[in-house]
């Protein structure tokens, strides 16, 4: 059976900003032999003409995407037939700067680990653990990375021994300076 018009909508379009660009992805539409992606910079105000057209595949990554600007996408399938409706729209944001310096640091001892607390950067995404044995002696690469919360416990230490930490906040432009330095010495009790 030919089924003789143009395919469905896409759906579950999601926008997330990475590394200079923005990805998008969503879920393939039956019957379509490509994908129109469409773009604005506001809510329901994706461009008549397509960002880009002939897409194979279901993403696409913009990089032309500026910095510091929200960008909102719909994407249409296409066949032999026409175009689908617009997809849901979905949007995203490349940070124009790094994040700020987590603040509040903590450091709180327990049996052979440490409890660290900080207070959230704006605009972070994760946070990276930094630690030493000595003050301001923190190691390069870090501990920990990619944590979402702003606590963390390190674990597997030994106790008697005062561990020194520092943590950076991270988004899509970079990594922020460290925050202020903690310390705590585990122990059973």
């Amino acid at each position: 059976m030919t089924n003789s018009q143009p395919p469905p909508a896409p759906t579950g379009l999601t926008a997330s900003a990475g590394s200079g660009r923005i990805s998008l992805s969503w879920t393939a539409s039956s019957g379509a032999t490509s994908y129109n992606v469409y773009r604005g910079t506001s809510a329901g105000g994706e461009s008549s003409t397509p960002l880009a057209t002939g897409v194979t595949t279901t993403s696409y990554p913009d990089s032309t995407a500026a910095a510091g600007t929200t960008y909102y996408y719909k994407v249409a399938a296409v066949n032999t037939y026409g175009n689908s409706g617009l997809s849901n729209e979905a949007s995203a944001a490349i940070p124009s700067s790094p994040p700020p310096v987590p603040t509040g640091l903590t450091a709180m001892k327990g049996n052979k680990q440490v409890l660290l607390n900080w207070t959230a950067s704006s605009g972070a995404t994760s946070y990276k653990v930094y630690r030493g044995t000595a003050p301001g002696a923190e190691s390069t690469p870090p501990i920990a990375t990619g944590i979402t919360s702003t606590s963390y416990t390190n674990t597997g230490l030994k106790n008697g021994t005062t561990y020194y930490y520092k943590v950076a906040a991270v988004n899509a432009t970079g990594t922020s300076p460290l925050s202020n330095e903690a310390s705590a010495t585990p122990s059973v009790k």
